[in-house]
């Protein structure tokens, strides 16, 4: 598997843009996609098009492809806005559609004129500097949607041209659509009020908005017009939805840099990603991961040294203001240290409008560490480099042969009761279900995995010798050495001390081996470690599987049969007519004793209440 097919096949399922590297490391390419991982994919599938000169395109795009990088945002939204802002930032050889003069739509209101116009327009540099523009929208037809459904409740004069008197009024104002101030049908003051109010809305004001709806829906319902109440919140439910937010573009032009970081639960990876906006977009991320796996280190420590490392190499020609999503020890020394170093760097904590931003570079964070997971298990998957592991595994070892065929073994118990083994079956690499088997604990009611290891191994390799079955290539048991010497001890009792067994302890992921007083010890990132430790926790979530089903099973079905009097018969019949152990609870004596018996009854009820 080579390195693009293991980047895209690991890419995350979400929204976000994406970004094709030349192996000169220039941007060739930059889309949107709803979900990332399908889009990249279908780049590489061989696919057939109308267009003959665009699948043309579309191949020579694929071979040039030599690295992916992408960018996670919160909606589509954001990933439409953010795409168009990449493309006229690096103008990539392959993206042609979007560089023309044409930019996002806005609403522009004309604050220099008496009777300010409101329109939809692009370019906003094109327009005097009084106007107010809000935006910007990713559909042209949506915002004049928008518009519509405001204009019903907040009307206004939407002309192309500046407003001159006339005698008649347009269809608008017959309409209740525009106020006629081109008939002086209304004040500038009054109109300029109202116009004011559509600003807040669209900038994300909507309690004068809603406080008009409001008034509208309790004149409807005094009236009894519920259908245009009706109407009225259905209005109001559809602008909100309509007015989607967005985090990649800004009013604010400060540079800033926004950190977010993410760790899985189980510790194995931290990542940062750095959000870098210049001018009020987000032009670029930077990111960074930590393999903890090896690593004792504080969240703190992990901030320093990837910031330190990072700005301190850094020199720009503008001030930049670090947002943190939170103070972390140690911060104070890093000023200093930026001050000494004459870096224009700026450092404080995320403000309330940020936090979306802050939100953004998390997630990006948390899907670099997702990725890393992703791609360890593809490459567990592959076929060419599960044999090559297998052969490590070989040397590692000192195994006769290769591994082909591996089983692995768990137990399962609270407090000792409801004991249930497992063997589950790996063949070249990867689980064969068919072949798993579970085990109910049958020689001690006691919590002794050791000794309930050593029962399963027996009835395991018993029937394997009795049924003259294949013999596995290596046996693996989860536990450290006590489990390791019971297996060593069944094996050579059946005569097969031949087979190659290990443990895997958990606490430290160390390897157990026969006649061998230390650990054998595997970097954490190796993949032979990797297909051990997956082995273990699959015996275990199988061992699981089963001891939750008797546990179940046992609290379902002890009440009754510790009832002297209470057969299968009874029992079932019990069941079915008041389908559970608390439906009997809940059954009258008479109800009970109809189906029973009064005596049998009665010691229900004083048994099971």
């Amino acid at each position: 598997m080579n390195n693009i097919e293991l980047q895209r096949k690991s890419l995350p399922e979400t929204f976000g843009v994406y970004t094709f590297k030349n192996n000169k490391g220039k941007i060739i390419y930059i889309g949107k996609a709803n979900n990332l991982r399908k889009r990249v994919s279908s780049y590489f599938l061989k696919a057939s098009y109308n267009d003959p000169y665009y699948e043309e395109k579309i191949k020579e795009l694929v071979k040039e492809i030599d690295s992916i990088e992408y960018i996670v945002t919160e909606n589509e939204k954001e990933a439409y806005i953010l795409e168009n802002i990449r493309i006229k930032n690096y103008l990539p050889r392959y993206n042609v559609f979007m560089r023309d003069s044409k930019s996002y739509p806005w609403v522009a209101i004309f604050y220099g004129e008496e009777f300010p116009r409101i329109r939809v327009v692009r370019n906003p540099e094109n327009y005097p500097q009084n106007t107010v523009f809000i935006g910007p929208y990713t559909d042209k037809k949506e915002i004049i949607r928008i518009l519509r459904d405001l204009r019903k409740t907040f009307p206004y004069c939407s002309c192309k041209k500046k407003l001159v008197q006339n005698k008649r009024p347009c269809l608008y104002y017959q309409l209740k659509l525009c106020t006629g101030p081109c008939i002086k049908a209304i004040i500038s003051r009054d109109y300029c009020e109202n116009i004011k109010e559509i600003e807040l809305f669209l900038r994300g004001e909507k309690k004068l908005l809603k406080n008009k709806i409001q008034k509208e829906m309790e004149k409807a319902a005094k009236a009894e017009d519920f259908e245009i109440a009706a109407f009225w919140r259905d209005k109001l439910h559809a602008i909100e939805h309509s007015t989607t937010s967005q985090n990649v573009i800004f009013e604010n032009e400060e540079n800033k840099d926004i950190l977010g970081y993410y760790s899985d639960e189980e510790q194995k990876y931290f990542a940062m990603t750095i959000m870098h906006i210049r001018e009020g977009h987000i032009m670029n991320k930077s990111s960074f991961t930590i393999d903890l796996r090896e690593k004792v280190i504080q969240k703190n420590e992990m901030f320093s040294s990837i910031m330190e490392q990072f700005y301190l190499s850094t020199n720009p020609n503008l001030t930049i203001t670090i947002v943190l999503p939170e103070l972390y020890e140690g911060i104070e020394l890093f000023r200093e240290v930026l001050k000494k170093s004459k870096i224009a760097f700026q450092i404080r904590i995320a403000h309330d409008k940020e936090l979306g931003l802050i939100r953004i570079a998390r997630k990006n964070a948390k899907v670099i560490v997702e990725q890393e997971i992703k791609m360890q298990e593809i490459k567990l998957e592959d076929g060419d480099l599960r044999i090559e592991l297998l052969e490590q595994m070989k040397e590692i070892l000192e195994l006769p042969h290769i591994p082909r065929v591996i089983e692995g073994f768990d137990i399962s118990n609270i407090e000792g009761t409801d004991a249930t083994g497992s063997m589950v079956y790996f063949l070249e690499g990867k689980p064969y279900k068919k072949n798993y088997r579970h085990y109910l604990i049958r020689s001690k009611s006691t919590p002794d995995d050791v000794a309930m290891m050593q029962e399963v191994i027996m009835r395991r390799y018993s029937m394997i010798l009795e049924r003259n079955l294949e013999l596995p290539d290596l046996i693996l048991v989860d536990g450290g050495k006590g489990q390791l010497n019971v297996g060593v001890a069944v094996l050579n009792e059946l005569g097969i001390e031949h087979v190659p067994i290990i443990g895997l302890a958990k606490k430290y992921e160390e390897i157990y081996l026969p006649k061998r007083s230390e650990p054998l010890q595997i970097p954490v990132e190796s993949l032979v470690l990797k297909l051990f430790q997956q082995i273990r926790d699959e015996a275990h979530r199988f061992a699981v599987n089963l001891h939750k089903k008797q546990r179940e099973k046992k609290m379902k079905g002890s009440i009754l049969d510790d009832i002297k009097g209470i057969g299968p018969s009874t029992r079932n019949k019990l069941l079915i007519r008041f389908g559970s152990v608390e439906g009997i609870k809940e059954a009258s004596l008479k109800e009970l004793s109809e189906l029973v018996g009064k005596n049998l009854a009665t010691k229900i009820k004083n048994e099971i209440i």
